[in-house]
């Protein structure tokens, strides 16, 4: 059963599309925005609403990844993250520091395995898809 919703976003720009990387709420990593789905919302409600409360970015899903699993100390995490293309920008409610990269740097500063292989696949299919131009 899934237990947390994130989502991999990107910006498109003239060139290579910008990856969207964020703190953890204690500043001690690079993660991808993403958190526990409420009893109440779908897990595409839920990766949304964490990528605007993290980052303040609103932004319309593409499509579904495959997801992660991994164990912290606490608990069993299954993560169904997103592709998600940025839309806007509006204020965070969480004080999160926020940075559009290009993949490589992108997957340079992430802290964990499952978010760099998330961010790897949408990097590939954002190429097959061909979505990295500018809107």
């Amino acid at each position: 059963m899934l237990t947390h919703a994130g989502s991999v976003t990107f910006r498109r720009t003239h060139g290579a599309p910008l990856f969207l990387v964020v703190s953890s709420s204690d500043g001690t990593h690079w993660v991808l925005p993403k958190g526990h789905i409420e009893s109440d919302e779908s897990p595409e409600e839920a990766a949304l609403r964490e990528l605007q409360e993290e980052a303040g970015v609103s932004g319309q899903i593409i499509t579904r990844l495959p997801t992660q699993e991994f164990e912290t100390e606490q608990e069993k995490v299954i993560v169904q993250y997103f592709l998600v293309v940025e839309l806007g920008s509006c204020p965070p409610s969480e004080a999160r520091i926020i940075r559009w990269e290009h993949e490589q740097a992108a997957v340079g500063l992430l802290s964990f395995a499952e978010s760099k292989s998330a961010l790897c696949q949408v990097a590939r299919l954002i190429k097959e898809l061909r979505l990295e131009g500018h809107s």
